[in-house]
């Protein structure tokens, strides 16, 4: 501040300004302080003798005397720092003017406007006695400072008074004349040495005539210089070659705006006293920055001449980028044009909205050219890429938020929802499925997924293709040993598709267990009774193998069985199948049909003692227990239990002392079966060797003393065992059945050929039995006997001798026993027991039925015994209409009225 006494002849400096004015570049975030905030000023105080020896004190806001930069004070004293310090502010550091009359006498021999104040009206200097009254303080305005702060304080630049509006015109156009001749510097890029003044000069002048009242004048100026350099030569530069492209066009703007930033911080920093003070308390002036920005989106971005090129060459690289087709260049390029138009505020108005049709247009058309080849795999792989593309994108080239949204909508529109047809075409899933590409068909459902329920979408296709693909098993008679495991192996592979790629869609789950059901359970026609019956048939089948053969009967094909296998638990794996195999059960309507394969085949598992693991019987009987009820495994459980019973009878046979009297050459093992629990056997005759015929009829008479009234039924053609054979090459133990016994011991002594003729009569065995056991013997891989002539057929003219020349490795040789293998006439005869248990079953639910109804209509009638029947199997209509003739006919039942029965107590 400066502190005058004015007594209307002159005026003197006295002091220099203890304000410190710094050069600092503009902010958007500074701010005027308050009016209200005030501060005490620094002063420094002067005497000189006054006329009238009085004291005036006048003080007002701060007011440079010259150019220079002012004093500052010294920190540590609170005192002027010494002048001849020199001091940092601008671009140059010059030393203070004299004070007083030597400080005019230098300012009136240079003449320079820069190098003091407009001439002011003379005043007087006197002495002012501070301690006798207190001056007002003046408003502080703060400003930001292009400094550091020092000790944590920040650096406050006072505004300065105004000057009076009647300073000379010479020196207005003067200054305002080198303030625009460095505006045309810098247009054309010249530094300070080029343009002749120093940006400290310059901003000086700025700073004089905004205090001198003219800071109006500069920023009509200066919005008219920055119009004309960015409308003429800014515009030229852009305009100049008309033929270039969309894409050369976007580089050059880039380039022209890089210069125009560099111009526009440079008029910052000079005029930055202009922008502080006058432009940005003002808030209806825009400041230097956003005045430059506005100019160059208006009449460069904007403009019809550049605005629809522009676009263009930015869509242009974000396509290329989109088809990757782009560079580094290209991309920096289109990241730079991007920032360009959020800088100007024209990314929301001008570019999205336009960007969002172009990309719509983009991916319309992609679509169409992407579903041509006609691959399900390959489009819903394009899909997903482009989701992925676009999002990688709206990160690499700075887009906003609302973009990305929209984006991600019109790919879903364009390439998913409007493409469903082909995402899920049939053929296309049905092949992907087939293949069992689990990773195409995540893609699939992911993408569809992202517009609708994928579940509900796929789930026709999914459940058309499991029930061709079941039903072409199922009905593929020449593999029908294998349609188990090809079931279950279907099964599984549908299983890690749903789990892994369906992400275990419930609707899909439910379509997966339905399929099965409907094609296991489907009637076809033209099939008959016993084809349409083969899935449970065989699943019973399967199970036999399992509990025979336990491990060595697993595939181990698939991925699943492989990794159980390597934990080394057998047990582990067995269960693991069977209950695979009872999960197909489950599906199956009619149970009647597995229960009689599945109790026949447990019959010779018991019988024979083949079954690889008694736990594993259980267990399956339990399960089955579980699953049926106890009503279902009620005989199952009789087996076991007749098993049981005749071991121990056996101990008490061999510790009586009928079993004394027999000769010790001998074994016998007897089983005792519950007539009604077991399958029913044919009746077959055979002569058994007088010793074994001893043996049989001591434990006849044995079983029969321990229980009287019961009869026991020899079943021959279930009997196996065990004989022991010299042959001239080595002793050897042969298994094998009953009949087969019968036949080899004939030539136990006699080494002479026999007959088919002598053999038939000395065993009675039929024709049929004795070729099969024959052939077993002789035309088998293990021939104990030697047929004549050689040949595959047995005839009535064939002979038969020892085969002195047998051999064989081991001691213990298993010969092929014929009746564990099931022959087509067993199996006939297995389904016509089950049909007609099932016409007895139907009879039963009739009479049920007119029991508790009395009188009912057809319809309802033939409905309510398919409901009472539908667990042991499923009906067919015209044996419903046969079975209610025969009721009638033994008068149970008989017609009435309006096609209805009438029931006959």
């Amino acid at each position: 501040m400066v502190i005058m006494t004015d007594n209307g002849t002159g005026a003197a400096h006295q002091a220099s300004s203890t304000s410190p004015t710094t050069s600092t570049r503009p902010s958007a975030s500074s701010a005027v302080a308050p009016a209200s905030k005030k501060r005490k000023p620094s002063i420094s105080i002067a005497s000189s003798p006054t006329d009238n020896g009085g004291q005036s004190c006048k003080q007002a806001k701060s007011a440079a005397s010259s150019l220079l930069p002012a004093s500052p004070r010294d920190p540590t004293t609170d005192r002027p720092a010494n002048p001849a310090k020199r001091v940092k502010s601008g671009d140059s550091t010059p030393t203070l003017p004299p004070a007083g009359p030597a400080a005019a006498a230098t300012t009136s021999m240079t003449g320079d406007p820069l190098a003091s104040s407009p001439p002011q009206p003379a005043r007087t200097t006197n002495v002012v006695d501070l301690t006798k009254s207190s001056p007002a303080k003046p408003k502080v305005y703060s400003q930001p400072s292009a400094l550091p702060p020092r000790n944590g304080r920040k650096i406050m630049v006072k505004n300065f008074k105004e000057r009076p509006s009647g300073v000379p015109k010479e020196w207005v156009d003067k200054t305002m004349g080198i303030l625009e001749d460095a505006l045309t510097a810098v247009f054309e890029d010249k530094n300070d040495k080029d343009r002749g003044t120093s940006s400290e000069e310059i901003y000086r002048g700025c700073q004089s005539l905004c205090q001198a009242g003219k800071a109006p004048l500069i920023h009509e100026r200066l919005l008219i210089r920055c119009k004309e350099h960015v409308c003429g030569p800014l515009r030229d530069t852009i305009g100049g070659q008309s033929g270039r492209t969309d894409e050369e066009l976007v580089r050059t703007v880039n380039v022209a705006w890089k210069k125009w930033q560099d111009r526009l911080r440079i008029i910052q920093v000079l005029f930055f006293y202009f922008n502080q003070a006058y432009l940005y308390p003002a808030p209806d002036k825009d400041q230097i920055l956003d005045m430059g920005i506005q100019l160059f989106s208006t009449h460069i971005i904007t403009d019809t001449k550049f605005k629809l090129k522009f676009l263009n060459g930015i869509f242009q690289l974000y396509e290329k980028d989109r088809k990757g087709q782009a560079d580094v260049d290209n991309s920096n390029l289109l990241i730079a044009s991007i920032r360009i138009l959020s800088t100007l505020g024209l990314y929301s108005t001008l570019f999205e909205p336009r960007f969002i049709d172009v990309s719509e247009g983009y991916y319309r058309l992609l679509a169409e050219e992407e579903t041509e080849s006609e691959d399900v795999a390959r489009y819903a792989k394009e899909c997903a890429s482009q989701i992925k593309g676009e999002i990688a994108r709206v990160e690499k080239f700075n887009l906003e938020t609302t973009t990305r949204r929209d984006l991600i909508a019109i790919i879903e529109k364009e390439m998913i929802l409007h493409h469903m047809f082909e995402l899920t075409d049939i053929q296309g899933i049905a092949e992907l499925i087939g293949k069992n590409d689990v990773e195409s068909l995540e893609t699939v459902y992911s993408v569809i997924n992202r517009v609708e329920d994928a579940g509900l979408k796929l789930k026709p296709v999914w459940s058309k293709y499991i029930k061709d693909k079941g039903a072409a098993i199922v009905t593929d008679y020449e593999r029908e040993s294998q349609m188990v495991p090809r079931l279950l192996s279907l099964k599984h592979s549908l299983e890690n598709i749903l789990k892994t790629a369906f992400e275990k869609n419930t609707d899909l789950s439910h379509s997966l267990r339905e399929s099965f059901e409907t094609f296991i359970n489907e009637q076809r026609k033209g099939a008959g009774y016993k084809k349409n019956a083969k899935p449970s048939e065989m699943i019973a089948k399967y199970m036999d193998l399992l509990l025979r053969e336990g491990i060595k009967a697993i595939s181990r094909s698939s991925d699943e069985d492989e990794s159980m296998m390597g934990m080394g638990d057998e047990d582990v794996l067995l269960g693991h199948q069977l209950d695979q195999a009872l999960d197909l059960f489950r599906f199956i309507h009619g149970k009647d049909v597995f229960e009689a394969f599945y109790k026949k085949d447990l019959a010779r598992r018991l019988l024979m003692g083949r079954s690889a693991s008694a736990d594993a019987e259980k267990a399956m009987l339990s399960k089955l227990k579980t699953e049926c009820g106890s009503g279902f495994t009620m005989n199952l459980e009789i087996m076991f239990k007749d098993i049981d019973i005749s071991r121990d009878n056996m101990t008490s046979f061999k510790h009586s002392k009928v079993w004394a009297e027999q000769p010790d050459d001998m074994d016998l093992q007897v089983t005792v079966l519950s007539q009604a629990a077991w399958p029913t056997y044919p009746e077959t005759t055979v002569t058994v060797p007088q010793n074994v015929a001893q043996y049989m009829e001591a434990y006849h008479r044995f079983y029969t003393s321990k229980h009287k009234g019961r009869k026991l039924a020899w079943q021959n053609a279930l009997a196996h065992c065990v004989i022991k054979a010299n042959f001239p090459k080595g002793k050897k133990e042969l298994a094998m059945s009953a009949f087969q016994a019968v036949v080899l011991l004939l030539f136990d002594d006699d080494k002479k050929p026999l007959s088919y003729e002598y053999i038939k009569s000395s065993t009675s065995l039929a024709d049929p039995e004795l070729i099969r056991t024959l052939q077993s013997l002789a035309c088998a891989r293990v021939r104990p006997l030697t047929k004549h002539p050689k040949g595959k057929d047995i005839n009535p003219s064939d002979t038969f001798t020892v085969n002195l020349a047998f051999t064989d490795p081991k001691i213990r040789i298993k010969i092929n026993q014929i009746q564990l293998k099931e022959t087509k006439e067993e199996n006939t005869a297995t389904h016509e027991q089950i049909t007609q248990d099932r016409q007895y079953e139907t009879q039963a639910a009739i009479i049920r039925i007119m029991k508790s109804r009395k009188t009912i209509g057809h319809n309802e009638l033939i409905a309510e015994t398919i409901n009472q029947t539908k667990k042991r199997g499923v009906l067919d209509m015209a044996d419903i209409k046969k079975n209610i003739e025969r009721l009638i006919d033994k008068d149970y039942m008989e017609r009435s009225e309006n096609n209805s029965y009438t029931y006959v107590a």
